[in-house]
């Protein structure tokens, strides 16, 4: 019998689409609920401007990280210019928009113990640890869509959680 649900997003709409599914699977089961949303460590201007799609949380990020600034940065690349370097505060902020938002989500649909965390580390390795710290039954997360070559390569993070798991996985697809 499925307890606990660990649902992990980085914001993007495959993500959204998985806390929905793990949402309308705790409502209707009656379990715990837990956002997770994992921010690499050593994270790049380059690649912290590709974290989100959600470009709407420019606004709230720039003004708890940097509410000195006269006019609001218009997209995330605008964001990280302005923050001079500082981009690690910026982040953290982010993922943890990010997690709250995913729980409002959850929380709308009906999911009535809803928790967030958000911790640094590898994608994968990170939803891992957590899933078995909280005693997860079941992960459930978003497919990247990598191409077959690339994904045959490198792997995805679906597919290394699928791998390593010691509970079920879900994958939206």
């Amino acid at each position: 019998m499925t307890k606990h649900i660990l649902v992990a997003t980085d914001g993007s709409d495959k993500a959204r689409e998985a806390v929905t599914m793990a949402a309308n699977l705790a409502k209707a089961l009656g379990t715990r609920l837990t956002i997770l949303h994992v921010i690499l460590h050593g994270l790049r201007a380059k690649e912290a401007s590709r974290l989100t799609e959600a470009e709407h949380l420019v606004r709230r990020v720039s003004a708890v990280t940097m509410p000195q600034l006269e006019r609001v940065p218009g997209s995330m690349g605008e964001l990280f210019r302005a923050s001079h370097g500082d981009i690690g505060e910026m982040v953290s902020v982010l993922g943890d928009r990010i997690a709250e938002n995913a729980a409002e989500t959850a929380r709308s649909i009906g999911a009535s113990s809803v928790d967030t965390r958000v911790e640094p580390g590898d994608y994968a390795e990170t939803i891992l640890a957590v899933a078995e710290e909280i005693g997860a039954d079941m992960i459930v997360v978003g497919s990247r869509g990598l191409g077959r070559l690339r994904g045959m390569m490198v792997g995805s993070v679906s597919q290394k959680i699928i791998q390593h798991a010691h509970c079920s996985v879900m994958v939206v697809r």
